[in-house]
């Protein structure tokens, strides 16, 4: 699998590698920059790799999405599990919670990536998530402590499924 890159509305291939390793290149406003800098400086392994960061766009590791894989569901909310206290203690709540933005390695490591529902918080939100829906939901259960959402919004998405 070739290079892809992501304008907001479409994937499409590239035709260009990152140190000879095809790559994932999203573009991005500048809340999702602040984010990916703040995730650059505060790594884990159960994050995305960021390969380049520009006022434009982000390259990062190519991941297979679980949705299009076969994958163990409880090792996949133990990885995110473990990002979510990380990215908490950071400053950073992802609120946008769901299998669709967790990938796997070649090794078979759970990531999370696509930040773009994220916000930070120091004190006070420095960075106001968007408003999905599972922000919503939060807000319209009476949450309003950035943990308290956030940890509504991971339960809500990826506790409540039943395994087959």
């Amino acid at each position: 699998m070739g290079s892809r890159q992501y304008d907001g509305t479409y994937i499409t291939e590239l035709k260009e590698t990152y140190e000879g390793m095809p790559f994932f290149r999203k573009y991005i406003d500048r809340t999702e920059y602040t984010i990916y800098q703040h995730l650059m400086e505060h790594p884990h392994p159960n994050l995305v790799t960021v390969y380049r960061l520009t006022d434009h766009y982000v390259d990062m590791e190519l991941l297979t999405p679980i949705r299009e894989t076969v994958y163990d569901e409880e090792t996949m909310r133990t990885a995110a599990s473990a990002v979510k206290d990380h990215l908490q203690r950071v400053g950073i709540f992802y609120m946008d919670w769901k299998t669709d933005n967790l990938g796997i390695t070649s090794q078979g490591q759970y990531r999370l990536f696509d930040f773009d529902g994220s916000g930070f918080f120091y004190m006070d939100w420095v960075l106001e998530p968007k408003r999905y829906w599972s922000y919503r939901q939060a807000l319209e259960h009476g949450l309003t402590a950035p943990k308290e959402m956030d940890d509504y919004a991971f339960d809500l998405n990826l506790c409540t499924r039943q395994k087959k």
